[in-house]
């Protein structure tokens, strides 16, 4: 029988953000290497892009969202769970991977398939999201949080624009789907949740408490900003190129 004490919570969330976060390095170095030898990689521009907004930020925002949602909840998963959390990063990754080979390959079944796994990997963290929130109980950011999943819904939409991009469309298409990229993934999955983020934390940064109704009105904000990114989504593919 073992007589090792049992691991602290702590230490026990220090390891999954450990195991979480062990692609992140893995990309920046990938991006270092692409600084050097970018000229010789075709779709170079492109590539650069995509492992640091899918590499470095959507991985890094899948961990500190999740982290983020436990703290404000009070909410801690059984450690069962944090196998599964990781395992879903590790699909992240796996699509990742698959996306920049199809595009550097220029193989559209990979960036299909690759676009896929991605778009799938984040919806399954919202479903995820939401289901961490249902069961939670009422705290004063819990409203604030559910932003952390408005945020995320994001990206399966413009990992689609992007799939279509990448196996070709025409000219005009080309730019609506550029625009609504942008729009949904840039505006909402990265600058949601980076408000989202500020809203909560940036007080406890400053060692000052939250103003009686601050958080009513965050809300209000993230609630307007959810909806001009909609907006802004649906204008880039109803507009015309020129």
């Amino acid at each position: 029988m073992s007589t090792s004490a049992p691991r602290s919570p702590s230490r026990r969330t220090g390891s999954w953000h450990r195991r979480a976060t062990r692609p992140v390095q893995v990309w920046m170095i990938a991006l270092v290497v692409l600084g050097v030898v970018h000229r010789w990689v075709p779709a170079s521009t492109w590539t650069i892009i995509h492992v640091f907004t899918l590499g470095l930020l959507t991985n890094s925002i899948l961990v500190w969202g999740q982290h983020f949602t436990e703290t404000l909840l009070h909410q801690r998963p059984a450690e069962e769970s944090r196998a599964v959390q990781v395992r879903r990063i590790m699909v992240l990754n796996a699509g990742i991977v698959a996306l920049v080979a199809g595009m550097i390959g220029a193989w559209p079944i990979a960036i299909v398939a690759g676009a896929t796994v991605v778009g799938g990997a984040v919806a399954w963290y919202v479903v995820d999201l939401v289901r961490q929130i249902r069961a939670a109980a009422p705290t004063r950011f819990r409203p604030i949080v559910r932003y952390y999943a408005v945020a995320a819904a994001f990206l399966p939409a413009g990992a689609v624009a992007g799939a279509v991009m990448g196996v070709g469309v025409d000219e005009e298409w080309g730019v609506r789907l550029r625009a609504f990229h942008l729009a949904v993934n840039v505006l909402g999955f990265v600058g949601i949740t980076v408000l989202t983020t500020l809203v909560t934390f940036w007080a406890t940064v400053l060692r000052t408490p939250m103003a009686r109704g601050q958080d009513t009105a965050a809300i209000r904000s993230l609630a307007v900003m959810a909806a001009a990114v909609v907006a802004a989504a649906g204008a880039s593919l109803a507009g015309r190129s020129r």
